[in-house]
C-alpha cells in the first residue's frame, strides 16, 4: 500500500508567497496559493495512489474546501520542518509500504512524476525531487526515518546536499528525480511564465489559468 502526503500552507492573504509580492498583490497571492494546492491535490489524486493526506501548516480556520475534495485533511506538528516530516511519516507509513510527501510550491510536478518516486522506492530507501533552489519538492521513505531530518539547515540551498549527505551516513540508498522550480520568488514566476508560453500540456493547470486570468500568461489560442 502506498500514501500520498501533501505539505501545504492554507490560503490566507497577507500570509503565503510574501516574497511574490509586490510583484503580486496579496490577494492575487493568495489566489496564486489557492491554485497550487488544488493543483497538487489533483495531481496527487490522478497518480492512483489511494488516499492522499493533506497536511495543513496549521490549524487556522482557513482552507475547509478541502474537506469535500476526498483527501483526508490533517495538521502539520513540530517545530521544524524536520520535525513535522518526521511526524508526517510516521503517520503516513502506520499500515503503508511506501509513504512520499510532496509541496505544494511546484506546479509542474505532474502525476507520472509521483508515480516514478514511489516506483524507484522498489530498490531505493529514499527518493528525492531537487529543486533549483537547494531544497526539494518530493521525498519518499520506505520506513520513518527521524535521523534524516535531525540538523539540516531548513530554509537555504543546503537542504539537499545536507539531507544526502546524511542519508549516506545511515547507509540510505538514495535515488534523484529530476530537478523542478518552485514557484517562491518573481524570478521563478518569471521562469514559469516563460515555460508555460510554449508547453502544449503541462501539471498546473490551475496555476497556468490563474495567470491568464489575470494577464501574466496570454490566451490560448
Amino acid at each position: 500500500m502506498d500514501r500520498l502526503g501533501i505539505f501545504a500552507k492554507q490560503p490566507v492573504e497577507g500570509d503565503v508567497k510574501t516574497r511574490l509580492t509586490p510583484s503580486l498583490t496579496p490577494t492575487i497571492a493568495a489566489k496564486l496559493q489557492l491554485s497550487m494546492v488544488l493543483d497538487a491535490i489533483q495531481s496527487g489524486m490522478a497518480a492512483r495512489l489511494g488516499r492522499v493526506a493533506l497536511y495543513w501548516a496549521s490549524d487556522s480556520g482557513q482552507g475547509s474546501f478541502a474537506d469535500h475534495l476526498g483527501v483526508d485533511v490533517r495538521y502539520q506538528k513540530g517545530s521544524d520542518l524536520g520535525e513535522r516530516l518526521t511526524h508526517a511519516f510516521g503517520d503516513l507509513l502506520a499500515g503503508a509500504d511506501r509513504a512520499v510527501v510532496i509541496g505544494s510550491d511546484c506546479p509542474d510536478l505532474g502525476p507520472g512524476l509521483i508515480q516514478e518516486a514511489f516506483a524507484a522506492l522498489a530498490d531505493a530507501d529514499l527518493v528525492l525531487g531537487p529543486a533549483r533552489d537547494g531544497g526539494y519538492y518530493l521525498i519518499g521513505l520506505k520506513k520513518p526515518s527521524p535521523e534524516l531530518f535531525r540538523g539540516i539547515s531548513w530554509s537555504t540551498s543546503r537542504v539537499l546536499a545536507e539531507t544526502l549527505e546524511r542519508a549516506e551516513r545511515f547507509g540510505l540508498r538514495a535515488r534523484l528525480l529530476e530537478t523542478l522550480d518552485d514557484l517562491d520568488t518573481p524570478d521563478d514566476l518569471v521562469r514559469f511564465i516563460a515555460r508555460r508560453s510554449v508547453a502544449d500540456v503541462a501539471p498546473g493547470e490551475g496555476t497556468e489559468a490563474l495567470l491568464r486570468q489575470i494577464g501574466l500568461l496570454p490566451e490560448r489560442d
